[in-house]
């Protein structure tokens, strides 16, 4: 297995090796591979095998909850199925993510009305800049397992510390488009200033 050393018992959350792939699929999504796969995702069967996963997904996940549910799990998919690793990214965990992908293309598409709605602008922010918003949210992941476990772990406090994470990450979100907005907006106007200085012949 391919690692990377970490401080200080040299323990990874997450292999970055592993959830890397996760970025450089979106990235090839987004270079064009989401239209390649246009008939995989419009087609009928993979609609169905998605539902079908997500339905599986469900029900093995309830028998966490529920361990009386876990009569119904047979014991050779069991022994075939765990343990679902998450630090190296299990790949029942990746298509897990791929279903959910899959069934939003399909209902959601581009030009649907509702993503210029103010209500999801935060949210499609957090996604324009999600490393960033991940980045942060490991800090205020801590911090607020801070809070909870030295001020009040009650289901108030709870509810408090989940909406000012949610209301932190997407005052940040909006922080970085502005600046990236205003990033873009300098970079034109100096490039405006250097063509009307060569049309009026203060050039190099």
């Amino acid at each position: 297995d391919w690692y990377l050393p970490a401080y200080p018992n040299g323990f990874w959350a997450f292999n970055p090796f592993a959830w890397q792939l996760l970025f450089v699929f979106g990235a090839w999504c987004a270079l064009g591979g989401a239209k390649r796969m246009g008939r995989i995702l419009s087609s009928p069967i993979t609609l169905w095998l998605c539902v079908a996963y997500l339905v599986f997904a469900f029900c093995v996940t309830m028998t966490w909850h529920v361990p009386r549910l876990n009569v119904f799990m047979p014991r050779w998919l069991e022994s075939w199925m765990y343990p679902i690793n998450k630090t190296d990214l299990d790949v029942l965990r990746f298509i897990h993510f791929l279903a959910l992908a899959a069934l939003t293309v399909r209902f959601i598409p581009a030009n649907w009305p509702g993503l210029k709605s103010p209500w999801l602008r935060p949210v499609i922010r957090c996604g324009q800049h999600s490393l960033e918003i991940f980045c942060l949210g490991v800090f205020l992941a801590f911090a607020g397992h801070f809070i909870l476990a030295e001020i009040s772990g009650g289901a108030w406090m709870h509810f408090f510390v989940s909406v000012a994470g949610i209301v932190i990450m997407s005052a940040a979100a909006a922080l970085f488009s502005w600046y990236k907005g205003e990033v873009s907006k300098s970079g034109k106007r100096a490039k405006s200033a250097d063509g009307d200085a060569d049309l009026a012949g203060g050039g190099t």
